[in-house]
């Protein structure tokens, strides 16, 4: 049994990120505490995500996270049990005059609005239903937020979470979530297909943890509350 698991993940503030030369985040320390149960540890990299994958494929990490499940995906390597569900909103300046009805066609609702997006990222099929003439493509997640204050469109899709952390940051109480609309996504930890144990080991971890209340614990540590979630 490996002493220590060798992780990747791109930097997603509040989820992994670097502080004072040390790894921290929801999902880098859900992780983290799911293997100590086990007395195992965890080395955890922050690189791009294309050289997370290279990294994979290459032998050199044993584990990769936070990714979500596809056909191709499930042929290269073993997926956890489901980490945490990841919620992707829209966000207004308080007081724009728009609201999101989840039951209508979003691309109606949001015609002749501009609306904020990260640049190269796939939001699935209801987004796309939005003309590219109406998107805004912006390179990080403080683009966003700086865009929208000042205008330069009128609605941004960001994560939850990295919304909190972002206007807790910048002190920013001038943005709001629009209710009525969200895109959730699974998302998992990943392994090399010869490292079934680890699965085994990590799954069964994340279980304790849970039921211990150490997995709230830990998303209340960074000022946020889980999703529910299934397996």
């Amino acid at each position: 049994m490996l002493s220590t698991v060798k992780l990747v993940a791109d930097p997603y503030p509040p989820y992994q990120f670097e502080e004072k030369g040390k790894i921290r985040g929801v999902d880098h320390d859900i992780i983290k505490e799911s293997f100590s149960v086990h007395d195992i540890e965890t080395e955890t990299g922050l690189y791009g995500w294309d050289q997370c994958m290279a990294l994979m494929e290459a032998g050199k990490a044993d584990g990769i996270f936070q990714i979500t499940s596809t056909p191709e995906r499930e042929r290269q390597f073993l997926f956890s049990h489901q980490l945490r569900t990841a919620c992707t909103l829209f966000f207004r300046r308080k007081g724009f005059p728009i609201e999101l009805d989840s039951e209508v066609d979003l691309g109606s609702q949001l015609h002749n609005v501009k609306v904020g997006v990260l640049s190269g990222y796939s939001y699935g099929a209801e987004v796309d239903s939005i003309g590219d003439e109406q998107k805004v493509s912006a390179e990080s997640g403080e683009s966003l937020v700086s865009g929208l204050q000042r205008g330069e469109f009128a609605l941004a899709l960001m994560d939850q979470g990295v919304a909190a952390c972002l206007m807790a940051r910048l002190r920013i109480d001038t943005i709001e979530i629009i209710p009525g609309f969200s895109i959730q996504r699974k998302l998992f930890v990943a392994f090399r297909k010869e490292l079934a144990d680890l699965v085994r080991f990590f799954n069964s971890g994340l279980r304790v943890i849970k039921e211990k209340g150490v997995y709230d614990d830990v998303f209340r540590r960074y000022g946020l509350q889980p999703i529910s979630q299934t397996r």
